[in-house]
Parts: C-alpha cells; sequence; structure tokens
C-alpha cells in the first residue's frame, strides 16, 4: 500500500523526454524535493494544458502528486520561459543552457537543497534583467553550485562571491575576479569526482 502526497512547489525544468503516448518525462529541480523525475500525461497534446508550463528552462509552481512509483505533474502555474525571455540576447540564452547543464550534472537524486535551489533561482532572476553581465552570473551560478552540494571550500577567493546576490555590484566584481573563480570552479569538479 502506499500513501498519496501531494507537493504544490516552485520548479524549474531541466530537461523533458518523450514518453509513451502524448506524455512526457520531465527533470524538475524543485524549492521543496530538490531533483525529481517526474512524469506529465498528455502532457505533449495540443490541447494540453501543462504543456507551454514544461518546456526547458521554465520555472513555475507545480502541483505534483506521487503516486506508487512515480510522481506526476497535475498542475503548473505562473510560468516564466527564461529562454523565451532572453530570446534577444543568444549569449545570456548559453549561459542559462550551461547552468542548467551543470545542475544536471551535479545534482543526484531526489532531496531539498535550499542554498542551491536560491543560487539558481537567483542567477535565473539576473540573467533575466541583466543579460549582458551573464557569463559573471554563470560563474556565481556555478560556484554556488558546487558550494551549496559541499566541493568549493571558502577561501579569500570564494568568500565574498557565496552569498546568493546577484546584484550589479557582485557581478561586475565577479568579471574582474573570473579567472581565481573558474580556478576555484576546476577544483571543485576535480574534487566531486564528476
Amino acid at each position: 500500500m502506499y500513501v498519496r502526497r501531494e507537493v504544490t512547489t516552485e520548479g524549474i525544468v531541466l530537461s523533458r523526454h518523450a514518453t509513451g503516448e502524448g506524455s512526457l518525462r520531465i527533470l524538475l529541480y524543485t524549492q521543496e524535493l530538490g531533483l525529481a523525475s517526474v512524469l506529465a500525461k498528455s502532457a505533449r497534446e495540443e490541447r494540453s494544458k501543462l504543456r507551454p508550463h514544461l518546456q526547458v528552462g521554465s520555472r513555475a509552481m507545480f502541483t505534483l502528486v506521487k503516486g506508487k512509483d512515480v510522481w506526476r505533474v497535475t498542475g503548473a502555474t505562473s510560468s516564466k520561459n527564461f529562454h523565451f525571455v532572453l530570446q534577444a540576447h543568444a549569449p545570456a540564452q548559453r549561459a542559462l543552457a550551461r547552468v542548467i547543464m551543470s545542475v544536471r550534472q551535479f545534482v543526484h537524486g531526489e532531496g531539498a537543497n535550499r542554498e542551491l535551489y536560491a543560487a539558481v533561482r537567483g542567477f535565473f532572476d539576473s540573467v533575466a534583467a541583466m543579460p549582458e553581465l551573464a557569463d559573471a552570473a554563470e560563474t556565481l551560478a556555478v560556484l554556488r553550485i558546487l558550494a551549496a552540494l559541499g566541493y568549493v571550500r571558502e577561501n579569500e577567493t570564494t568568500r565574498n562571491f557565496l552569498t546568493n546576490a546577484y546584484d550589479s555590484s557582485v557581478l561586475s566584481l565577479a568579471s574582474r575576479a573570473r579567472r581565481p573563480l573558474v580556478h576555484a570552479i576546476n577544483e571543485a569538479i576535480s574534487a566531486s569526482g564528476l
């Protein structure tokens, strides 16, 4: 016997794959569950109300129901697709895609990590507001993702960049300190073994 569990949480669509007739397997990074693989029945059909909310790069409020074996998406509201928002800024779109790929690469399994979610959410908001600083925001996002997972050691170089602020002054500092920050990121990736 299983317990029906319903969760409404903010989440970001990291990937989507067709499955069955008209359904989608969605990889979400959510505030409440962390990384979750969810099933969206009939979401590829044109009449689906979920379809516009389930595009890669979208952030929305999702209602998820835990079935016997799998989470299912039963509702989505307040979505914002950041790939569309950044349509006129190709470098910012590429930075967004790389951060999404980093989350998929480094995060495994369910488990809420509010620090990590805040880092990713802050990146999405900052790159939409200041697309010209997307490279600096991307560097900070990857550094903060790795720090939230425990791979970045706080030192003189990283100390000022591990908060979740993405304001223009922090991004300007990150642009100037890009080389040592990338070095810290590369060390963290080596330490992760991934």
